[in-house]
């Protein structure tokens, strides 16, 4: 009974309290006005916005393995009991843990919000937030600083307009992201004097990574010679808490923070291959820094003449760095004292040969923007309280015109990325899902949740939430790659590859796969393919090889040669145009890769009004054109004028091929159109690697070995070889000593005689396959003037021959001998193909 009165009394005191709470917090939110509030919504709309501008590039395979795969790899590998370890860099740091590239403890803080939803989509809503939450302690701090809600609600607004904090915001998932939170956080408890808040927002700063060291370093620095003497002394003399103690006190302990964090970098082995990459030493190649790029100020003292050539290293964009990071502020952080520190820190950025330490779309301009905006604060509060809005409002039109043209998320600032202008550190995006992307997704649930994986850099952050994910190298060939490549093809059960992103790195790794009889191709995509340890079975998704249809003007790529016009003969309504009198090559791609197998191409052509010569040539390709795999040549009596005509290749592929492209050349003796590409997979055998190809000196282009030879020295305009009647040779034309091995072969062979011929039982020529350069006949049929009567293909008659062999041959030709002198006998071309 005693019990039960004292749970009453608790209960009752616990209730009580609960009410007296949320009252208390009621009240305060009752507080709140339409400043405060107004930050907040400001936030999540910032913060909603790029969370799901994120999400979205990284859905279009847009995030890398550098760096959102590292991040979210080291902390899944934490939760499964492997501390911070990552995979992307066990060629240059064996033991893989994140603290041997870089000392970021602050990772263990994120750590519990990251085990929510364990995955690269949960860092990049992190991220997001995270910068966007900063704005919450500069609104307090300009708030106390500036006596005014409305001031501090313009900065705070300011803040996340402000181009480098989109731009890095844009670049994955970092530790940095946290850098204005925590620096903000700082400068608002030195203002309120809460001196255990500083110390908290100081030691969660250095915990970011071990170069934020500089950055306390300097601003206590700051703070301590700017107290008044009296101060520091009385500071040392009580040993009571000011700003003057505290700052030194920072500034110790950001000294041993560095050391320490250096000691624990040490303690990792680094492969002394990689030290210089290790160490960015080849961002300050111009300087000629070869060592540590900790020892910049001492090159730069040494090195007059380097730091000019350093400093003037693509100075447009240099100069365009500084302007986009101080013109939305007006440049009044240069007002301040308090400046000369982020000045400071920019040095090693305009002293740096590369790109992202000097423009934004990085995490690198994180370092600097908190200061840029204490010291725009500190500037404010030099000026008369009436100056401080007319300021702030050119400030926020200004912020507005810039972010409309350097924000990633506009449309406007995609003329100006790093692979088109490079004033932006922006990767170029396509946000709508093609079927190439489809096709990545498709694949990347086929791969079980736990299986090991070997990928690239712009996947890998698909895969990364598991220890036994593995990524290409991003970087260019290096020493003993080959043998680090086949380790990582040890430890994965699967290999994904995107043939649409193809370096040197990927393309060895290809190269051990094909070679490597243990892994089988276990699904395709549209331009990327999955394969799998000891699969031998068919392939998941055999329809992106078995039957496809390639649209000209949209699948595959228009030369300057060609251009795209609309034609409402054909289903698309566009199809891709030569003008008459153009040589060159009309469209081409799609580059992508072909299982073994038989195939057949077609290609869906139309001309202008033409004669009976060549008008093009179509092929199938591999390799950026080399080898040919199928060739074929066309001529104007195979069309009738402004007539869709279909032209089939075949061709067979005993491996898979990859970089697989439909080409079209126009000879330019008439308009030409194509329309479509049809690619059928006839069957997924193949003994043989072989195709169609033509013979015929009548093409403005031909491939090395496949010409054929007149000894009469005659050809006509159109590109024919011809014999005159009246002169009696007994070779006309023959070539081109290739080798044959074993299987059966056709030839057609397209011939013409004029006059027409009146009487049925005349020869014209003898058609011949020899080998040994004619010394063996394989095969010989002779052709009479009767196959030439009645026929109303402009007199062009199709003659084919079959053909074996049966033995290996050498030095074969297919000859024309024994020409008739009654007629001018023409010869168009020779179609060669292996047809089993």
């Amino acid at each position: 009974m005693i019990l039960v009165k004292v749970m009453r009394k608790k209960l009752n005191r616990t209730a009580l309290f609960l009410v007296e709470w949320i009252r208390n917090r009621t009240l305060r939110i009752r507080r709140f006005d339409r400043w405060d509030l107004g930050v907040l919504v400001l936030i999540l709309v910032y913060g909603s916005v790029f969370s799901y501008f994120t999400v979205l590039k990284h859905d279009v395979f847009r995030t890398f393995g550098w760096d959102l795969g590292i991040f979210d790899q080291a902390l899944s590998s934490t939760l499964q009991g492997k501390f911070l370890y990552y995979t992307n860099e066990l060629y240059m740091i064996p033991s893989g843990c994140y603290f041997a590239s870089h000392f970021s403890p602050i990772l263990l803080v994120i750590l519990p919000f990251y085990a929510i939803y364990p995955s690269s989509v949960n860092l990049l809503v992190i991220g997001s937030f995270a910068l966007s939450f900063a704005a919450i302690p500069l609104y307090l701090a300009v708030r106390t600083a500036l006596e005014s809600k409305k001031i501090a609600f313009v900065c705070a607004l300011l803040y996340l307009l402000y181009p480098a904090i989109q731009a890095s915001n844009w670049f994955d998932f970092h530790t940095q992201q946290f850098l204005p939170l925590f620096v903000f956080s700082g400068f608002y408890f030195v203002q309120k004097k809460k001196w255990k808040f500083y110390l908290l927002s100081v030691l969660l700063a250095l915990m970011i990574e071990e170069h934020v060291s500089f950055l306390v370093f300097l601003m206590s620095l700051y703070f301590l010679l700017t107290g008044s003497p009296r101060t520091i002394q009385k500071a040392f003399k009580d040993r009571e808490f000011n700003q003057a103690l505290i700052s030194v006190a920072v500034m110790i302990v950001s000294i041993i923070w560095f050391l320490v964090a250096q000691y624990v970098k040490g303690t990792f082995l680094v492969n002394p291959q990689f030290l210089t990459r290790y160490k960015a030493t080849s961002a300050f190649g111009t300087l000629g820094v070869e060592t540590d790029p900790l020892l910049l100020p001492i090159y730069i003292v040494l090195n007059p003449q380097g730091a000019w050539s350093a400093l003037m290293y693509d100075y447009p964009t240099k100069f365009f760095f500084m302007i986009i990071l101080f013109a939305p502020l007006l440049f009044l952080p240069f007002k301040s004292k308090f400046c000369l520190i982020p000045v400071i820190l920019l040095v090693p950025s305009l002293m740096s040969n590369y790109i992202a330490y000097y423009t934004i779309g990085a995490h690198y301009p994180l370092y600097l923007v908190p200061l840029i905006f204490m010291a725009f604060v500190f500037a404010l509060k030099q000026f008369h309280a009436s100056a401080h809005w007319p300021f702030l409002k050119t400030a926020l039109l200004v912020s507005v015109l810039t972010i409309a043209s350097t924000s990633p998320i506009s449309p406007v600032s995609a003329p100006f990325g790093v692979s088109q202008k490079g004033l932006f550190w922006y990767p170029d995006i396509n946000f709508l899902q093609t079927n190439h992307t489809e096709s990545l997704h498709n694949l990347l649930q086929l791969i079980p949740p736990q299986a090991s994986v070997l990928t690239q850099n712009h996947i890998f952050s698909h895969v990364s939430a598991r220890p036994n994910a593995y990524v290409i190298p991003a970087i260019a060939r290096f020493e003993n790659d080959t043998q680090y490549f086949r380790e990582l093809l040890d430890r994965s059960e699967y290999v994904l590859l995107d043939v649409d992103e193809w370096d040197a790195p990927t393309v060895a790794v290809y190269d051990e796969i094909t070679n490597k009889s243990s892994y089988g191709i276990y699904a395709l995509g549209f331009g990327c393919l999955l394969f799998k340890r000891n699969y031998e079975g068919e392939p998941f998704f055999k329809q992106y090889t078995e039957n496809v249809i390639y649209s000209a003007y949209k699948d595959l790529t228009v030369s300057g040669y060609g251009k795209v016009i609309v034609d409402s003969t054909v289903q698309s309504g566009s199809v891709v145009f030569c003008p008459k009198g153009t040589n060159g090559v009309v469209s081409f791609g799609p580059y992508t890769f072909l299982l073994p197998g038989t195939y057949q191409v077609t290609f869906m052509v139309k001309a202008g009004e033409h004669g009976d010569g060549f008008v093009g040539t179509l092929d199938a390709s591999s390799g950026f054109g080399q080898p040919i795999l199928s060739k074929r040549d066309i001529y104007g009596f195979e069309l009738r004028p402004n007539e869709w005509t279909n032209f089939t290749l075949s061709f067979s592929l005993t491996k898979i091929t990859r970089g697989v492209e439909y080409r079209t050349f126009s000879g330019g003796s008439s308009d030409m159109f194509l329309d479509r590409v049809f690619l059928k997979r006839i069957s997924p055998l193949a003994r043989y690697d072989s195709g169609s190809k033509t013979l015929t000196p009548g093409s403005w282009y031909n491939e090395p070995g496949n010409a054929l030879q007149t000894d009469t020295g005659n050809k006509t305009d159109d590109g024919f070889f011809v014999h005159y009647q009246n002169h009696t040779d007994d070779m006309f034309w023959f070539g081109p000593y290739w080798s044959l091995e074993e299987g059966n072969y056709s030839l057609t062979i397209f011939l013409k005689v004029t006059p027409s011929p009146m009487t049925p039982s005349q020869k014209v020529v003898a058609l011949q396959v020899s080998a040994d350069a004619g010394k063996k006949i394989i095969v010989r049929t002779d052709v009479y003037s009767s196959s030439f009567m009645n026929n109303s293909n402009s007199n062009w008659v199709r003659f084919s021959e079959h053909f074996e062999v049966q033995s290996p041959l050498k030095q074969v030709e297919f000859r024309g001998t024994e020409p008739s002198a009654d007629y001018d006998v023409y010869l168009a071309y020779v179609l060669f193909e292996r047809i089993s």
